[in-house]
C-alpha cells in the first residue's frame, strides 16, 4: 500500500541521500522534470537546481542535518531536462537512523510553474497598470474608497497635482474634496454621492485650488460589487478639464466674434450690407404680418470723392466714421443704419413712417456737421437722403432700398439747380 501510494501520489516524491543524490523517486517528479525514473540514480539535488536557488537550498539542508530545524519548505526553480527551468514547491523532511544518524531525506515537490507564470503575469499587469496610472496623475485623480465612502484605499497622485492638497486630507473622509467645490456646484455634486443606493456618476463641476484659481473637473466612477452582488468598494476618476474649457470658451468666443464681424462693416463698426439685408427681410415679414408701418432712408455723403482728392483717402475714411458716429447719437436702440458701401448708408426707421421721418432729417440738417482731420483743418460733411415708407407692394430688402435711392435721386434732380444747397431731404 505505501509503495503504491509512493508511486501514484499527485506530488513529485523523492527520497534523497543526506549528500544530495537521488535513492528514488516517482513517476510524478519524473514527469514534472522530464527525466526517466531510472535516469535518477545518477543525479543529485544540486545537478536539477536552479543556479539562482542552489544556495538558499543547500543552507536549508544543512541546517537539517545539523538539527537546527527538522524540516523546511521553499518555492525553487529546477532545470528541466529540456533545459528551461520550472517552479516547484518543495517540503523536506530528515529521517533518521535508531542511532540518530541521517539516513535519507523525504522531499515532497509541487509542481507550481503555472502558478508562479500567472503571479508573474499579474505583477506585470501590475507593474503596467501603476505606470499607466502614474502616466495620468498630471490630470487624472484615480482614486477607491470603502462601500460607506468613509476610507480611502487607493489614490494616486493626481489629487495633488489637480487640487492642490496632500491626498492625506481624504483618508478618513473620501468626500472631503467637497469643500474645494465652487459653492455654486457643491450642493449639486454632493447630492451624486448622497444618492441611495449610489449610481454610476459623470459629472462636471469647478474647484478652487488653494491659490484661488478655479479649474474645471469631470468626474466620473462606479459602485463595485463583490460576487455576492454586495456593495464592497466605489472607485472613481476626477479629470482636470481646465484647458479644455478655455479652449472651448475661446472657440466659442472666437465664433462670436467671427459671426460679429461677417455682420459688421470694418470701417464704421456699423452693420454691413449682408446683415442689412438680412434684418430688411426680417423686417418686411413682420410688417406683412401687422399693420405697423417703417421707414427705409437711402443717404449718400454729398462730394465725398472732392474730399478724398483734396485731402487723402485717410481723411476720407475719418469722414465715414464721424458720420456713422453723429448719426449714431441720434437714432434710437429700434432703429438700424448700415454702410452699404463707399458713402452709401441705410437707415430703417422701425415704427416711423415717411412724415416723422422728413421731420427728423430736417432738424438733423439744420446743424452742421464738420470733420477735424488736421490740427485748424475741417471739413464741412453734408449728405442727401432718399426716404420710402413700406407698403405691402415691397416684397424684398432690394426693392425697398432701390426706391429709397430712387427718392434720394429724384430729389438731387429736383434740387440740381439750386447751388451751394447740399443737404437735401427726399
Amino acid at each position: 500500500m505505501f509503495e503504491t501510494t509512493f508511486h501514484h501520489c499527485a506530488v513529485g516524491l523523492a527520497h534523497v541521500s543526506p549528500s544530495g543524490e537521488f535513492i528514488r523517486v516517482n513517476k510524478t517528479l519524473s514527469d514534472f522534470l522530464g527525466y526517466d525514473i531510472e535516469a535518477f540514480s545518477t543525479l543529485s539535488i544540486q545537478e536539477i537546481t536552479a543556479p539562482s536557488h542552489l544556495a538558499t537550498d543547500l543552507n536549508l539542508l544543512n541546517k537539517t542535518l545539523c538539527g537546527e530545524i527538522d524540516t523546511y519548505s521553499l518555492e525553487k526553480k529546477y532545470l528541466h531536462k529540456e533545459g528551461h527551468e520550472v517552479w516547484g514547491k518543495l517540503t523536506v523532511s530528515l529521517v533518521r537512523d535508531k542511532q540518530g544518524k541521517p539516513d535519507y531525506f523525504i522531499s515532497v515537490v509541487e509542481d507550481i510553474d503555472n502558478m508562479k507564470k500567472v503571479e508573474s503575469e499579474l505583477f506585470q499587469a501590475e507593474a503596467l497598470f501603476s505606470e499607466i496610472v502614474s502616466a495620468f496623475s498630471s490630470r487624472t485623480y484615480i482614486w477607491v474608497a470603502s462601500a460607506d465612502l468613509t476610507k480611502l484605499h487607493y489614490a494616486n497622485e493626481g489629487f495633488q497635482n489637480i487640487f492642490g492638497r496632500d491626498v492625506s486630507v481624504l483618508a478618513n473622509d473620501p468626500l472631503k474634496f467637497l469643500n474645494y467645490v465652487h459653492p455654486e456646484d457643491r450642493t449639486r455634486v454632493a447630492q451624486v454621492f448622497a444618492n441611495k443606493p449610489l449610481a454610476p456618476w459623470d459629472v462636471q463641476y469647478r474647484i478652487y485650488d488653494p491659490d484661488g484659481k478655479v479649474k474645471y473637473i469631470h468626474d466620473r466612477g462606479i459602485p463595485l460589487y463583490d460576487e455576492e452582488d454586495k456593495l464592497s468598494m466605489i472607485a472613481g476618476t476626477a479629470d482636470d478639464i481646465t484647458q479644455q474649457k478655455e479652449q472651448e470658451a475661446a472657440l466659442v468666443d472666437a465664433v462670436a466674434k467671427l459671426e460679429a464681424l461677417s455682420k459688421t462693416d470694418s470701417l464704421t463698426g456699423l452693420a454691413n450690407r449682408r446683415e442689412m439685408f438680412q434684418h430688411l427681410d426680417q423686417s418686411i415679414v413682420q410688417m406683412k404680418r401687422s399693420e405697423l408701418v417703417s421707414t427705409l432712408v437711402f443717404i449718400d455723403l454729398n462730394n465725398f470723392k472732392v474730399i478724398n482728392d483734396t485731402y487723402g483717402h485717410k481723411a476720407g475714411d475719418l469722414a465715414l466714421t464721424s458720420f456713422a458716429q453723429y448719426m449714431q447719437g441720434h437714432l434710437r436702440e429700434t432703429d438700424k443704419l448700415a454702410r452699404l458701401g463707399g458713402d452709401e448708408f441705410v437707415l430703417l426707421l422701425y415704427g416711423t413712417n415717411g412724415n416723422d421721418t422728413t421731420q427728423f432729417f430736417n432738424r438733423l440738417l439744420a446743424a452742421p456737421i464738420n470733420v477735424e482731420c488736421e490740427v485748424g483743418n475741417t471739413i464741412p460733411l453734408s449728405f442727401s437722403v432718399g426716404i420710402s415708407e413700406w407698403n405691402p407692394d415691397i416684397n424684398d430688402p432690394q426693392q425697398w432700398i432701390d426706391a429709397a435711392d430712387a427718392s434720394m435721386y429724384e430729389q438731387k434732380r429736383q434740387h440740381h439747380s439750386n447751388a451751394g444747397v447740399d443737404k437735401e431731404v427726399g
